[in-house]
């Protein structure tokens, strides 16, 4: 059994087990790209050098993202909010595309880059942020 928090004993390594060079239909990434923050979690994701992060790390980049999307102010309300539908919600949705694992236990995700996912959320992040 690995010490690694985003493997289980039941479940392999996603590089080994080809989650990593699989590609999710259209169907997986246009709903995974369907609720911004959903979205936003993404791209927070995207921009991790290592691919790892906390849910409470991603709870506050989403907030940065729906604040200037939004322009509504970050509270601690918010930030629980999101940090609450990021566990019950968008990272259990994201895990079951294989694209990142996510261990509820420790509330640590690793994201496995997938190239086509990364293009669609370009163009979403373009079309949501105009000045960027």
């Amino acid at each position: 059994m690995s010490n690694d928090p985003v493997r289980s004993a039941t479940d392999e390594h996603a590089l080994r087990s080809g989650r990593a060079v699989t590609t999710p239909s259209f169907d997986t990434l246009f709903a995974l790209l369907a609720e911004k923050r959903r979205r936003y979690a993404l791209y927070a994701l995207m921009g991790t050098d290592d691919g790892f992060a906390e849910v409470e790390t991603l709870a506050d980049e989403v907030a940065m993202w729906e604040a200037r999307a939004d322009d509504v102010p970050i509270t601690e309300s918010l930030r629980e909010e999101i940090a609450e539908e990021l566990r019950e919600d968008h990272l259990p949705t994201i895990a079951s595309a294989d694209v990142v694992d996510y261990d509820a236990r420790s509330e640590v995700v690793r994201y496995w880059r997938q190239p086509t996912l990364e293009e669609y959320l370009e163009h979403t992040h373009y079309k949501e942020f105009t000045d960027e």
